[in-house]
């Protein structure tokens, strides 16, 4: 990971500056200007269908995607940073993308044995149905899941993922405690999915981390997240899920 040294600026203004980009990037910003916004267009009684909707969940996950999208070009540019800085490169892009897709299925076997060991010695916080697969009903709506999981799962938050993990090896003691801290609000973030969807995100935002800072190339991490989503989908519509 070839994060740009900023070590001209002050020492303390350099990291207060790191943690005001870190929390404008983390999604807590955008998903409350992005929440306010479709209040004011749709009304308080219509947000709440983001909890039933797949349709609108999308527009809402689209919509945030899009407006972190802004912060982060706005912020970068500031700095004069570009997305090569962070690891986007086209150097070995095949190699990366077939890595990314190997390590796909490899992810569903980590999920699936964090599930089953949380169904063997935590049977009180083992999670029977994911609400949000649960919203699927037809191809249509898979579809628009999947182009959500790719974008605003595999996109967004692994761009994400290397802007924090560049903020903490800049200014905040490395990024290995970036990856550490960021694993555990990734995970914390999927708090509607429970206590077990909430540890496998952690577990699965580590690995995209490390394969991240592994071999410095956003295209693995960005491949291997979309894979993951999209292969999860496909095996609850095809082999789970009543279609």
């Amino acid at each position: 990971m070839n994060c740009p040294d900023s070590s001209f600026k002050p020492y303390w203004s350099a990291r207060i500056q790191a943690l005001i980009e870190i929390i404008l990037i983390s999604g807590i910003v955008s998903s409350l200007l992005v929440s306010l916004i479709f209040t004011i267009i749709f009304g308080r009684n219509r947000l709440k269908m983001i909890e039933m909707d797949i349709e609108f969940l999308t527009a809402y996950l689209m919509f945030e995607s899009a407006v972190t999208f802004l912060f982060l070009w706005i912020l970068m540019k500031e700095r004069r940073e570009t997305l090569h800085t962070l690891g986007l490169r086209r150097r070995q892009w095949k190699t990366h993308v077939l890595l990314g897709i190997l390590a796909a299925p490899c992810l569903i076997i980590v999920s699936g044995v964090a599930g089953l060991t949380f169904q063997l010695f935590l049977p009180e916080y083992a999670l029977d149905k994911n609400p949000l697969i649960e919203m699927i009903h037809s191809p249509r709506q898979l579809a628009l899941f999947i182009l959500a999981g790719i974008l605003a799962g595999g996109v967004k938050e692994e761009l994400q993922r290397a802007f924090i993990l560049c903020r903490f090896r800049q200014h905040l003691g490395g990024a290995r405690i970036g990856l550490v801290i960021w694993s555990l609000a990734f995970g914390a973030g999927h708090y509607a999915q429970g206590i077990q969807g909430m540890c496998v995100a952690a577990i699965l935002g580590f690995i995209f981390g490390v394969l991240y800072l592994i071999r410095g190339n956003l295209i693995l991490s960005i491949t291997a997240h979309a894979a993951y989503n999209t292969l999860t989908l496909l095996s609850y519509w095809f082999f789970i899920g009543i279609n």
